[in-house]
Parts: structure tokens; C-alpha cells; sequence
């Protein structure tokens, strides 16, 4: 895990290579972007759903679920995801980016992210796994000290591609 901190912001934005070994980058493409198996494996999945699909992307309600006693925090961003090749080899796509959205109201006592920006990237390994990029920034706005959001991304990151690997090896469909 990579960080670069943001002068204007003060937040750091964070960047993760990695390797999910005896899987394969189908599955874990599958395994992201498959919302209904998120809310089972993700703990932080307060309410997730796609609010609609249009031609190159989909719009999606995300609610996390902070701990007390900060605010819940909620999110409305636009994913798009391609399957291309590149030297011979699949690679796998994800971008996600936050909107500004009226077509689902923030609920009360939750803090709407609009600043969110994550890209994930997956290709084969030789071995039969999977190489991983990820990059990742949000805002959670509210008033949290910028050290208490570095440190929750900090560790939120491993954690993430922890639970993502044992979500892809409980994932049957």
C-alpha cells in the first residue's frame, strides 16, 4: 500500500498492489461486482443497490456503516467496468466515481461522500492467481479529524483485499 498526501485536502490518496493467489481474476471481477453477495461479506454494507443501468456505466446507493459514534455515510457514484486485452492478456476494469444525485435523498444523520474515486484493475498471474491494483480516495466530509480518516483508509485497504479474497472463496455462483 502506496500513499500520497493532498496538500488542499489534506487526505491521502492510496494506491495497492497485490496478488490474490489460486484465484482468478473472472472470479474476483465477479465477486466486486456482484452487490447482493457484497452486502453478505462486506461488513461495512449498510445498504447497497443499483439505482439504474445506462448505456456505459451503472449508478449505484452505497450506505456504509461507521462505527459509533461517527455518522453513517452514504454514496452515490457512477461504476463502469470493461474487459479488455492487453499483450495478450485479459485485464479486468473497474472505475467507480461519486456523483452528486438527487434521485435518492440522503437520510437523516448520514453524511452524503461526494469526493469518492476508486479503480481496481485484474489480470492473470502465471501461477493461476490474480495481480491487483487498486487505487483510492474519498472525502468523508463531517466533522472527523483528517487523522482519524488516514487512518481508517489506511487500514481499511488491507482489510478490504482480505475479505474480498475470502469472499472470492465462498463465492458460488
Amino acid at each position: 500500500i502506496y500513499r500520497q498526501y493532498n496538500e488542499v485536502t489534506k487526505l491521502y490518496t492510496y494506491k495497492g498492489y497485490g496478488e490474490l493467489t489460486n484465484i482468478n481474476p473472472e472470479l474476483v471481477y465477479s465477486v466486486y461486482c456482484d452487490l447482493e453477495y457484497r452486502k453478505k461479506w462486506d461488513g461495512y454494507v449498510n445498504e447497497l443497490y443499483q439505482i439504474r443501468d445506462e448505456a456505459e456505466r451503472s449508478i449505484i446507493y452505497w450506505r456504509v456503516a461507521y462505527p459509533w459514534p461517527m455518522s453513517h455515510r452514504d454514496y452515490v457514484f457512477e461504476r463502469r467496468s470493461r474487459i479488455f486485452e492487453r499483450d495478450g492478456k485479459q485485464q479486468w476494469c473497474i472505475l467507480g466515481k461519486g456523483l452528486e444525485d438527487d434521485s435518492v435523498k440522503c437520510p437523516k444523520n448520514v453524511i452524503r461522500v461526494v469526493e469518492y474515486e476508486q479503480t481496481l484493475a485484474f489480470e492473470p498471474t502465471d501461477s493461476g492467481g490474480t495481480k491487483v491494483f487498486m487505487y483510492y480516495c474519498d472525502n468523508p466530509g463531517g466533522a472527523l479529524p483528517t487523522w482519524l480518516i488516514n487512518w481508517a483508509a489506511k487500514t481499511g485497504v488491507p482489510k478490504f483485499m482480505d475479505d474480498l479474497q475470502k469472499a472470492c472463496h465462498r463465492y458460488d455462483k
